[in-house]
């Protein structure tokens, strides 16, 4: 558990993001699903992720990616909707 610096009011926050890259396209690529969890006593978010990048050395760096991510946030203190979010993101590395 941290502190929230942006928020004192809203007091603890945990996260936990699980991800696993693995090879794909003749090892051409790393493709990474991933899960997080983000819970506060205000809030409740979980997301999906999928990133694409061509694989390269540690060293390298990677020069560019792709990535998908849903994501669900639920308040937890007051009667609001659920809201729900969709991003396409390319980020190119030089």
């Amino acid at each position: 558990m941290e502190t929230l610096d942006a928020a004192p009011s809203s007091g603890q926050r945990f996260e936990a993001k699980l991800a696993y890259g693995f090879p794909a396209h003749n090892n051409r690529f790393t493709l990474t699903p991933a899960v997080t969890l983000a819970l506060s006593p205000i809030t409740r978010n979980t997301s999906l992720l999928w990133s694409l990048a061509p694989y390269a050395e540690p060293a390298q760096g990677e020069p560019w990616q792709l990535s998908l991510a849903g994501e669900r946030q639920e308040p937890i203190s007051a009667p609001l909707p659920v809201e729900y979010s969709l991003k396409l993101t390319f980020s190119n590395i030089f």
